[in-house]
């Protein structure tokens, strides 16, 4: 039996209400492709650089299978998991893209780049963004030596491609290189962590 996976926007600040509907359009766009039948598959089988996972005891890499297994869960970290990617965004002005301190919500995103996502309607990267700040919330760190090769990106990439044959018209190239390139404002790389106030 294929398990199912939810997506839900749980909290919106600090965005217009134009922003706050092109995020929720493009969380039904996450929630399309993380609940496709070939999904898991993509996640389980991908080439990873990199899988690190850090806990509130311990640090590791893991397997394509148990990365599926804390996305299909929707294990926040610290949660047992609800079958639900629970998201809360924060838009605020900033220099990077976005941000978020590891495992713990919210997302925050730049407001200059959704603005960018809106004006060129591309969903499809607001989409694989929101899934890679998840993968943080989760409790998945980027790799100073695999940039875009760690399993946030990897899982972003997934997300894309997922819907790259019904959206690929929405997908910008220029959006699509900046979150291929840019973890440098992440500040989720090893011993980098940040812990909640």
């Amino acid at each position: 039996m294929r398990m199912s996976v939810d997506v839900q926007l749980r909290a919106i600040t600090g965005a217009s209400e134009a922003e706050e509907r092109f995020l929720k359009d493009s969380m039904l766009l996450l929630r399309t492709a993380v609940s496709g039948s070939g999904f898991g598959a993509s996640v389980r089988n991908a080439l990873y650089g990199y899988t690190g996972w850090s806990g509130l005891a311990e640090t590791r890499e893991m397997s394509g299978e148990e990365i599926w297994d804390r996305i299909v869960m929707g294990r926040e970290c610290g949660s047992t998991g609800d079958h639900t990617l629970d998201l809360s965004v924060e838009i605020v002005d900033m220099e990077g893209i976005g941000e978020t301190r590891l495992g713990t919500p919210p997302i925050r995103m730049a407001r200059w780049f959704l603005d960018k996502c809106i004006e060129s309607g591309d969903r499809v990267n607001m989409a694989a963004l929101l899934m890679h700040q998840w993968m943080h919330v989760s409790g998945f760190v980027h790799s100073p030596h695999n940039i875009g090769h760690d399993a946030p990106s990897i899982v972003a990439m997934l997300v894309r491609r997922a819907l790259e044959t019904d959206f690929g018209e929405e997908i910008d190239a220029q959006i699509t290189a900046l979150l291929t390139l840019d973890t440098s404002s992440c500040g989720c790389h090893p011993r980098q962590r940040h812990h909640a106030a």
